[in-house]
């Protein structure tokens, strides 16, 4: 949620996010000629987001091809609220919301050092084989993650 803005709505019953928080600095190469961070590069910052979210909770990309699932992002969305400057270190929030369906909601809330929301967004990833195929069912191998979600013991 950024600055408010909730991006998926649960079911009663369903057990709350699961969150996970990554650093990142501004780098020279990512601002535009106002020294602010390039709209462009909002999406690898989510991308840090997952990553540091799939390293606590199981989800790395390196499990993903283990299990031979691949989760392609189909939706990206972002809010843009104050700029990050060059050599500005933010915190990224990564949220996956609960959903029965074949895919992932995860939503994102980048901060600055000063605590204040500079963006927020989500995406969406479908579920495929490694040829490329939808999954209409979740892949068997999140089964075990999906119980321990709900049992409240992630």
């Amino acid at each position: 949620m950024a600055g408010g803005r909730q991006y998926f709505t649960g079911q009663d019953g369903d057990p709350a996010p699961l969150v996970a928080r990554a650093s990142r600095r501004v780098r020279f190469e990512e601002v535009d000629l106002l020294g602010m961070l390039w709209h462009g590069r909002y999406a690898g910052y989510f991308e840090d987001g997952r990553m540091a979210f799939g390293r606590r909770y199981g989800l790395s990309y390196q499990a993903f091809r283990e299990h031979g699932t691949v989760a392609p992002v189909v939706r990206f969305h972002v809010d843009y609220q104050h700029p990050l400057r060059f050599d500005e270190e933010c915190t990224i929030l990564c949220s996956l919301h609960w959903c029965d369906a074949a895919r992932l909601n995860f939503s994102y809330t980048l901060e600055n050092q000063a605590g204040r929301t500079v963006a927020g967004g989500y995406t969406v990833q479908l579920f495929t084989d490694v040829e490329g195929t939808v999954l209409l069912l979740p892949p068997e191998w999140l089964g075990t993650f999906r119980q321990q979600w709900r049992q409240g013991l992630l």
